[in-house]
């Protein structure tokens, strides 16, 4: 049998083929990616600094049995791990080997609490993938394989207006600050220099075209300056979570722009009711439904509306592949679920709706609302819409878009004010909102010591 044609970097021509469509039409390579595989790509891509972290990875992947080699040493059992960081003075010889066993369960449930993202990266393993949740750049490593340099895709497109440059240079800003008690967890076996990060973008997709760039970077600026917003509230707040709230935005804005792609204006229903109502549950469903079908012919509509200097041989190749069709599904579904727009997260569910979680409806308001800002329950629910393409039933206009969009039939008495009302409680039990009287509810980052 004929073995597959391969490039110089070792993949087949028809893998190089379909990294070249994603290229043209997305700007990256898209994966069942995590949030915490977008953080690596985006972090390396801003700080174009990386660390090693070997004795790090090695304490936090316990492993049981060893797997040596010829003249190479597992190192990852706890017997043979303790003595070399007792040794190497990581670790205190007053901890015995029973607990230092309990203290790597302990260091693998604090960085890898996204699973499965965290694995066995250096000898004698050879890992898929390997990320960590980062509480701080000390945790930020090269040996990620699963985020397809979406970060790196998202940073240069900010670079492309002042807008987003102003973003960047907050999120160094937020990445200077003090780190949470969480990073001094691993902090004995982090290494105690960083080295150079070289981006391979061009390298494996060709320069971005500085024209498409300010093209997208237009386009993505009403969530480009919701990110500004975020960053700024984060900044002032000072929270111990503000670097997963800041992935949790900026996957927020890369899931619109996977939306945007199918050239409609993506609207995406809550089921603030969470199933109570059958009507907005199966609108609900219907809406995230016509996303991912938008998303997934997103390509061919793009190659029809317009030239391109993708060949057709290329395309032939991805147009011919199930997998490569699938995978923009995977893609999609995955961060969808992750970022908290999507529920259920079972993989095998099928029927997925639209329920904001609470982490991710506290980034979407410090990304919409200012320091000191007052909106009403209205004004948010329409911010919503128009940045973040959630729709909740709770703004004059709500009703008339689901039905120009041609959702099925949804009474304002019976299904759009009760799942206001749900999503209003949601607020309220989140500390963003206060009800002062009867059919007035006031929004703030902090609502209760604000109004």
């Amino acid at each position: 049998m004929l073995k597959p044609r391969r490039t110089k970097e070792g993949i087949s021509a028809d893998a190089a083929a379909e990294r070249r469509v994603h290229a043209a039409f997305l700007g990256y390579q898209p994966k069942r990616m995590k949030p915490v595989h977008f953080a690596t790509s985006f972090l390396l891509a801003l700080t174009e600094r990386q660390y090693e972290l070997e004795l790090l990875n090695k304490a936090s992947v316990p492993k049981a049995a060893p797997r040596d080699k010829k003249n190479l040493l597992d190192e990852y059992p706890s017997d043979r791990l303790y003595p070399r960081l007792v040794e190497l003075e990581r670790l205190s010889s007053d901890i015995d080997a029973e607990d230092f066993r309990a203290l790597r369960a302990h260091l693998n449930a604090a960085y890898n609490n996204d699973g499965a993202a965290l694995n066995a990266a250096f000898a004698p393993y050879n890992s898929p993938g390997t990320d960590y949740s980062a509480p701080s750049l000390r945790y930020v490593s090269n040996k990620s394989k699963n985020h397809g340099y979406s970060g790196t895709f998202v940073l240069r497109v900010l670079e492309a207006t002042a807008e987003g440059q102003a973003v960047l240079e907050g999120c160094r800003r937020l990445l200077e600050a003090p780190p949470p008690p969480l990073a001094d967890l691993g902090a004995p076996l982090l290494d105690e220099f960083d080295e150079p990060f070289a981006d391979r973008y061009d390298e494996q997709f060709g320069p971005l075209d500085s024209d498409r760039l300010r093209l997208l970077g237009s386009e993505m600026q009403a969530q480009t300056a919701a990110i500004g917003r975020l960053v700024q509230n984060l900044e002032t707040s000072r929270s111990a979570y503000a670097l997963r709230f800041l992935i949790i935005g900026l996957c927020g804005w890369l899931f619109v722009y996977m939306m945007k792609r199918g050239g409609s204006d993506p609207l995406l229903l809550v089921d603030a009711l969470q199933g109570t109502n059958p009507r907005i549950r199966a609108q609900s469903r219907a809406s995230y439904a016509r996303q991912l079908d938008i998303f997934s012919a997103s390509y061919d509509r793009q190659r029809d509306g317009k030239a391109t200097e993708l060949s057709a041989s290329d395309w032939a190749v991805f147009a011919a592949s199930a997998d490569a069709r699938q995978t923009l599904d995977d893609h999609f579904r995955d961060l969808g679920v992750r970022i908290g727009f999507v529920q259920p997260r079972a993989a095998n569910a099928k029927r997925k709706h639209i329920e904001i979680q609470a982490d991710t409806l506290r980034v979407l308001v410090l990304s919409l609302i200012g320091p000191r800002q007052i909106m009403t329950l209205s004004e948010l629910a329409r911010a919503l819409r128009q940045t973040w393409c959630i729709c909740v039933g709770a703004d004059a206009e709500d009703a008339q878009l689901l039905r120009a969009q041609r959702f099925g039939p949804l009474d304002s008495d019976e299904d759009l004010q009760p799942n206001a009302a749900s999503f209003q409680a949601l607020l309220v039990r989140l500390g963003l909102a206060v009800e002062p009287s009867d059919g007035l509810t006031l929004c703030a980052i902090d609502a209760e010591d604000l109004i």
